[in-house]
């Protein structure tokens, strides 16, 4: 049973470890930092764990033995947790649904699915205080990767949803405070940014649905401390499941991770919805800003957030350094590294005019 303790009951996310067959040292350091750090009540890791077809090549073992890995510092602190999916998952050879059945052997584990509707994962949890329910978190399946783009959360997980929340309201007689987490963002998301013209310092550019368009974080409206390094990647097509959230004004946050360089949040409609950086280290990320969320719901309905990041509670140091330079350098996807080769290409092509020009010049 999940219970608040005095009146505070504590979620840690965990976003975008992104792991192959071999884990970073550097990503367990956070991991088992962020925990001992934040003495999470339970822990949420919001998809994208593993990744990449040529690390497992569909070997069960191997991906047991990295997902034991990954979750390994929660359950040796006995604390409960659960998991959502990412678009990078299934990737490794087997599908969400067997991954899950790995999950259950884990100690610690309290991950469950509602049958019926699309994806894997989806769940209401209640979060009690003297056996009465004062908080509801729900775990949603944004599902994957589209032909071109990303998918969003389906009619009928949202319709899953507001039935969920209604019988609440029927049993209770009022709507009861909601979090929820879940991988790829709301197209919402941009309402927290600005529009700038591209020589703006520190604008980032949009792509697909924003393709030439250049955003900054609206400092009115995000907390002061966060950032953001690369755009939004949200579905292709706003599936309404933010409206939805939005329908009785029981949802106070909604939280996701995706894209690994930004960490934000902010109020829209009454909903706090923020970004988590990514945890990994054997991925492009953040530098030492890579990090986990801690939120905090309270029994009086309210809602607390911030991120811990890596160079304040590990340090300044990695252990990988060669793999850590190189995630750098790496493209945050396909259109970011479109545009730094042909940055590139551009770049040499004007050094060799120049050097032409130069050895005429000099004959």
């Amino acid at each position: 049973m999940l219970e608040f303790e005095d009146k505070r009951f504590r979620i840690l996310m965990i976003a975008d470890t992104q792991e192959g067959n071999k884990v970073s040292p550097d990503t367990l350091a956070l991991i088992n930092a962020s925990l001992d750090e934040a003495k999470p009540d339970m822990v949420v890791y919001s998809g994208d764990q593993i990744w990449g077809k040529r690390n497992f090549k569909g070997d069960k073992n191997e991906v047991e033995r990295v997902l034991r890995e990954l979750t390994e510092p929660v359950s040796k602190r006995n604390i409960p947790f659960a998991i959502c999916f990412g678009n990078h998952n299934r990737q490794v050879g087997l599908s969400n649904d067997e991954q899950f059945e790995i999950y259950k052997k884990f100690p610690c584990f309290i991950g469950k699915t509602t049958p019926d509707i699309d994806g894997v994962g989806n769940f209401c949890y209640e979060i009690k205080e003297n056996g009465e329910t004062k908080y509801l978190l729900y775990l949603i399946d944004s599902h994957s990767n589209l032909k071109i783009g990303y998918d969003n959360v389906h009619e009928n997980q949202i319709e899953w949803y507001r039935k969920t929340r209604d019988e609440y309201i029927e049993k209770t007689g009022s709507p009861i405070p909601s979090v929820v987490i879940q991988h790829i963002p709301v197209c919402e998301v941009f309402e927290l940014l600005t529009r700038v013209k591209k020589t703006k310092k520190g604008a980032v550019r949009g792509f697909r649905t924003h393709d030439g368009e250049y955003f900054i974080l609206n400092k009115e409206r995000v907390n002061k401390e966060g950032f953001m390094k690369e755009s939004p990647a949200d579905p292709q097509e706003n599936s309404g499941e933010f409206e939805a959230l939005t329908e009785k004004g029981e949802v106070k946050g909604l939280y996701f991770g995706h894209d690994h360089n930004n960490s934000f949040n902010g109020i829209i409609n009454g909903v706090d919805l923020g970004y988590t950086q990514g945890a990994g280290f054997n991925v492009y990320g953040p530098g030492k800003g890579r990090g986990t969320r801690v939120i905090d719901l309270f029994s009086d309905g309210t809602i607390k957030t911030f991120d811990l990041r890596y160079k304040n509670i590990v340090g300044k140091k990695v252990k990988n350094k060669f793999m850590y330079v190189l995630m750098q350098l790496c493209p945050t996807n396909m259109f970011d590294a479109m545009m730094k080769a042909a940055k590139f290409f551009a770049s040499v092509a004007l050094i060799m005019i120049i050097i032409l020009l130069l050895i005429t010049f000099l004959k």
